[in-house]
């Protein structure tokens, strides 16, 4: 660590820290992650994701793993800005799709993908990060995985194994989708009048088919939820593809890079893409 000096903290989870350093020979800023639970199963994981996903244009590069007091660290590149929602939702979504498409042909599931998860650099393209709860896909797996909020149904189980398949990256997609749209959480648990409603009882009522055994006897209308959503017929196929409720049902990556219409909406113009630096910029000020 004697050639980095320690910034701030730039991100803190449930598995390790993240801060801003910067190289005390060349002045560049990176990002340098501790693991604070040792060389435990979720290390090891990301550790070997990374080494197996190395070089994709779409996912977060690892300079450097060293030791620092005890603590394995790894050096990665400083990406300053996450993901912001509304001016280049289709954009974002090829890039994450393609990165996901890659991953799960390398049957990697990444058990993770949320709006902290997905990076963006200076020229708008897509770093997909944090592999600590990725690994191989197989029969049995935890499921006590992926932040609550874009966490798939087949999750929300009871023990410990579930089986569930690489299905699960794509319902967390369509919720980032959506929450780009709506510029909001939108499977959050939230008072409902009387009564607290979860994130599954959210999906339940609004996303179960009326034909499963687990439909909700008070269904909401999705308007409910994600008005903007329903508003965009482009938007709301896609979104509806990702979040089918039964995940054999569910759009995969790939399919998405196949998408003709939905493909040609990322293809940002260079207007577009001012306006999204200046959305950038005004946030950055704001934080």
């Amino acid at each position: 660590m004697e050639s980095y000096l320690k910034d701030y903290v730039i991100g803190r989870g449930a598995y390790g820290t993240v801060y801003k350093v910067k190289c005390l020979r060349t002045g560049k800023a990176f990002a340098l992650k501790y693991h604070t639970r040792g060389v435990d199963d979720s290390t090891v994981r990301e550790l070997s994701c990374l080494a197996a996903l190395r070089g994709h244009p779409y996912v977060i590069h690892m300079h450097d793993c060293f030791l620092d007091n005890g603590k394995i660290a790894m050096l990665m590149p400083y990406v300053p800005y996450t993901l912001i929602p509304l001016s280049f939702v289709a954009h974002f979504s090829v890039q994450v799709a393609t990165a996901l498409s890659y991953m799960h042909r390398l049957n990697i599931v990444h058990r993770d993908l949320t709006p902290s998860n997905v990076l963006l650099t200076e020229d708008l393209t897509v770093k997909v990060a944090d592999m600590g709860l990725s690994r191989q896909s197989s029969k049995w797996m935890s499921p006590t995985v992926v932040t609550e909020p874009y966490r798939a149904p087949e999750l929300f189980v009871k023990g410990d194994c579930a089986e569930y398949t690489c299905a699960i990256d794509m319902w967390s997609l369509g919720v980032m989708i959506a929450e780009a749209m709506e510029g909001k959480v939108v499977f959050l648990a939230r008072k409902n009048r009387c009564e607290t409603v979860s994130t599954y009882q959210i999906i339940v009522r609004t996303r179960c088919p009326k034909n499963h055994p687990r439909v909700s006897i008070t269904p909401w209308d999705h308007d409910t939820i994600m008005p903007n959503v329903m508003e965009c017929e482009l938007v709301k196929r896609i979104i509806f593809r990702f979040l089918a409720f039964r995940e054999t049902e569910r759009l995969l990556a790939h399919k998405l890079l196949q998408d003709t219409e939905w493909m040609q909406v990322a293809n940002m113009t260079g207007e577009d893409k001012v306006m999204v630096r200046d959305q950038i910029q005004r946030q950055k000020l704001r934080d």
